[in-house]
């Protein structure tokens, strides 16, 4: 029996990304193909819109709205009536009616506060009458772009749609706790997964509309956080937080990609896009001014009185005088040695994240990464599954550089943590493990270094709901077009003494392509598999990774499920793989002043060369074969895990001599069959740690871990692929303690 098209669609939607949808949207040539248009037997998004009446208004906006420049383009309507991968945010009538009645009010307003003060300029909101036949078309063409994604996107999940809309923005699906209710950045979707021939739609109570301001822009319209805006004005740092366009002639076209391999001769795309992106944390004016949320117990209330708090955390004590409230550099605030600056900075995250992962990109944590399909609520068994493969019986957390030089936060989701934890306005406590919390102390947030530090450690995230509540009247926006926004539940502050010795004394593992930003940013970090398994990674796409040859290939793995039982396994789902005659680095994370014993995960294969280390310049012992040969095994130690946990540690002990540790037993793969139970990375014998050595690093300074090609033959004639995983930086005390050895997770 023939499989309808919406029937494929629905299965290949599951699973993830296009075959990039034939380019209908992106081209920007005026009239749609004769090719393209099919007939087809089904219902076409066009066809299920223009049947109801209450989607009138809206087929109106989409048949005024171009899909490209010029004035014979054809309309977004009738690309809906076309072959291709689409999905549809459809508003209601009424939706449309109070949409356009409120930006018509916002510019009747701007215009009467411009006639009273000619120096203040008319708002351009795109609506000069509440009336939709008034509507331009490049405004019609915004609207309509805001509610399309060339991709069939099924709601099933908690998190950002795996693809941005056409106006290249993100879309959220929150779903209401204990209730069959979901949302798209906040808006109700009234109905959802309607399937059609060439896509879904989902119909909506009100109009996305995301903001058109960059992120300083985007805080400083919303009065709840006006100190904190002021401040970021004062330092300099809303001018640097305008930037979106790293290269504004980049095309992802524009690379000749080798096919890979190993991989069905594929030959990648690159990125789509190459942008700056931003995570903005805040506090509101109310938290600030509660004088019980500081360990001053002052009332800030003042760009002064936050520049004299953020002075008792930023400038050394003997330089302060209390009594007159002075310290260096008061008031110079665009100095980057001003205690203003610095607490700014650290407050401003290097990349665009969002609350949730789910399956799509760019989350704070990987959470909720499984794949299901939205008709019978399945999780689809033969994709990654963050939440099988990273069992809830350990914490979730990244690590994130700062704009405050040398330094960095983590973010942790707790779930060993069960303590009670009341949202800001809610009534009733929750637990900890449900929150996103920065700078999660040891002990299970319980130890504290500096007594000071009580107000200012175990921050947590908030959600937008509660974002709102800290925002009323007005309606919170957090995404602008160059990041997120989002609003914290304690004053957040750096101190290094409290990283060192607390925050950060642990061992530190970082996703490999955690390591990169603009990965984050740009949607390719944690892309879902699709036909295409892999993203090619130019030369100079990112400033931390650098290739020091023509002949440097890097890749992104998406995630993807490994082989059981031996163990093509990996951390976060995916990994970096690199093939031809490569010599390439990267700039490893910022950690406080100490040692370190710095680890390199990975796993073997057929397919993998032998390449040499080198960090901060110089060579690394000697070079690691990268094949699965038996007799790796051998040279390894590597050994079957047994019931005696003191032979275990033995043989652990001599791995370690070798140089080599098995793979955490934090990270699992489930079994094939109920006989073959999951079982944690410690029996892969594929999947391994190298270490590559102890390393004092020092506070301010950048070093760099470089990998080169020495197979034998080169790549020409023998396998070579470079393969990484994760990195490992662990505290040298941590490996030393005998009264508590590391763990071997």
């Amino acid at each position: 029996m023939k499989k309808s098209l919406g029937t494929k669609m629905k299965v290949w939607a599951i699973g993830a990304l296009a075959a990039l949808s034939s380019g209908v949207f992106t081209s920007c040539t005026d009239e749609i193909p004769m090719e393209s248009r099919f007939t087809f037997t089904g219902e076409l998004i066009k066809d299920h819109l223009k049947k109801h009446d209450k989607y009138k208004k809206f087929c109106e906006i989409l048949d005024k709205a171009k899909t490209g420049k010029s004035a014979n383009s054809s309309s977004i309507l009738t690309t809906l009536s076309t072959y291709g991968s689409y999905t549809c945010f459809a508003p209601t009538n009424e939706a449309i009616d109070r949409y356009l009645q409120m930006k018509y009010d916002e510019y009747l307003e701007s215009v009467r506060i411009h006639e009273e003060n000619p120096e203040i300029d008319i708002v351009n909101t795109g609506v000069t009458s509440p009336y939709i036949e008034d509507l331009s078309d490049s405004m019609a063409t915004v609207i309509a772009k805001n509610h399309i994604l060339e991709l069939a996107c099924p709601i099933a999940n908690n998190g950002n749609l795996p693809k941005k809309t056409m106006n290249r923005r993100n879309i959220e699906i929150t779903w209401a706790k204990d209730e069959d209710i979901s949302y798209a950045e906040g808006i109700k979707i009234i109905d959802r997964n309607i399937e059609t021939e060439n896509g879904y739609i989902h119909s909506l109570s009100e109009v996305l509309s995301p903001s058109d301001k960059p992120t300083s822009a985007l805080l400083g319209e919303q009065p709840a956080f006006s100190l904190f805006s002021e401040a970021l004005e004062k330092t300099g740092f809303g001018a640097k937080l305008t930037a979106r366009e790293i290269n504004p002639d980049y095309s992802p076209d524009s690379y000749a990609v080798p096919p890979f391999k190993t991989q069905n001769d594929q030959v990648p795309p690159a990125p789509t896009t190459q942008e700056y992106g931003f995570t903005l944390l805040v506090e509101s004016n109310e938290l600030l001014a509660d004088e019980t949320k500081n360990h001053l117990g002052i009332s800030i209330q003042s760009i002064e009185d936050l520049e004299w708090f953020a002075a008792n955390w930023y400038c050394h004590k003997d330089s302060i005088d209390a009594n007159n409230r002075t310290f260096p550099h008061k008031g110079n605030y665009k100095n980057p040695n001003n205690p203003l600056y610095k607490f700014i900075a650290y407050h401003i995250l290097d990349r665009t994240l969002q609350y949730n992962s789910g399956p799509s990109c760019g989350g704070f944590v990987m959470e909720g990464y499984e794949i299901k399909d939205p008709q019978t609520g399945n999780i689809a068994t033969d994709k990654f599954n963050s939440e099988i493969n990273l069992p809830k019986s350990w914490d979730r957390y990244d690590y994130f550089e700062t704009h405050l030089p040398y330094t960095s936060v983590k973010v942790t989701k707790p779930f060993t943590n069960s303590s009670p934890y009341t949202k800001y306005g809610g009534s009733e406590a929750g637990e900890l493990k449900d929150e996103l919390v920065i700078n999660y102390a040891q002990d299970k947030g319980e130890r504290i270094i500096n007594p000071n530090m009580s107000h200012h450690i175990n921050v947590v995230i908030e959600n937008t709901e509660t974002s709102e509540l800290r925002t009323a009247p007005e309606k919170f926006k957090n995404q602008a077009t160059n990041g997120r926004i989002f609003t914290i539940d304690k004053i957040l502050v750096y101190n290094e003494e409290e990283m060192a010795g607390n925050v950060l004394n642990e061992r530190m593992r970082w996703d490999v392509f955690s390591l990169f930003p603009e990965l984050t940013t740009n949607d390719v970090r944690w892309l879902p598999e699709d036909n295409y398994t892999l993203v090619y990674i130019p030369q100079g796409y990112s400033t931390r990774l650098r290739h020091r040859n023509s002949d440097t290939h890097v890749y992104y793995l998406r995630p993807h499920k490994g082989n059981w039982p031996a163990g093509y396994v990996n951390y976060q789902g995916d990994e970096m793989l690199v093939t031809g005659k490569y010599d390439f680095e990267y700039r490893i994370p910022y950690v406080p002043d100490g040692y370190y014993e710095i680890r390199f995960g990975f796993s073997t294969s057929d397919a993998r060369g032998i390449a040499q280390f080198y960090f901060d310049g110089k060579i690394c012992g000697i070079p690691l074969d990268m094949t699965n040969k038996p007799e790796n095994e051998d040279f390894l130690g590597w050994f079957e895990e047994s019931d005696n946990e003191d032979e275990n540690r033995k043989n652990d002990k001599a791995m370690r001599n070798r140089g080599f540790m098995k793979a955490p037993a934090s990270i699992y793969l489930p079994g094939p069959t109920e006989k073959d139970p999951a079982k944690s990375l410690r029996h892969a014998t594929t999947a391994l740690r190298r270490i590559i050595g102890t390393y004092h690093l020092e506070h301010g300074k950048d070093y760099w871990l470089r990998f080169k090609d020495v197979t034998e033959g080169g790549s020409a004639k023998a396998p070579n692929e470079f393969n990484q995983d994760y990195l490992e930086i662990v505290p040298v005390g941590i490996i030393s303690n005998p009264g508590k050895p590391e763990d071997i997770y």
